[in-house]
């Protein structure tokens, strides 16, 4: 009884290790000589429910930079923003869930007001938490952005 036990617990271990060393080399992208190529594998993420109940976004990080020319403004986020583009997500924001104000944009953004006026006019530069956090305010007012 007692070898049978240690057997069945052995081979349940193994089969998890297996099944763990299986799967980290499918997401890392290894080849054949075990070395990675430095990109991850697409998972079935995107068909999956995000946590609070709507469909999950999720893009490459090179499908919008690839596409860019040369001479394109450097991206902000992962889903390839520019600088151009995160001041009109800004407006658009600004203008359908805070009534065109730029004093309520930035209560909501934690930023102050003479900041939220550099960036709508583009003179100043919008990083990637902004751009986050207003794609999130969009989300939870229902503003409808691209």
């Amino acid at each position: 009884m007692r070898k049978s036990v240690l057997l069945v617990s052995g081979v349940g271990i193994g089969a998890g290790l297996l099944y763990a060393l299986t799967r980290g080399t499918k997401q890392t992208g290894q080849n054949g000589n075990g070395k990675g190529n430095g990109k991850t594998q697409p998972t079935n993420q995107a068909s999956g429910n995000g946590a609070n109940g709507r469909e999950a976004n999720v893009r490459s990080i090179d499908s919008g930079a690839s596409m860019r020319p040369a001479h394109a403004e450097p991206v902000i986020d992962d889903l390839g923003t520019n600088q151009h583009e995160a001041a009109e997500l800004l407006k658009t924001v600004r203008d359908a869930a805070f009534d065109s104000n730029d004093e309520k944009l930035a209560l909501a953004l934690g930023r102050p007001v003479e900041e939220i006026e550099a960036w709508t006019s583009g003179d100043g530069t919008i990083d990637g938490d902004v751009v986050m956090k207003a794609r999130n305010l969009a989300d939870q007012r229902g503003v409808e952005i691209q």
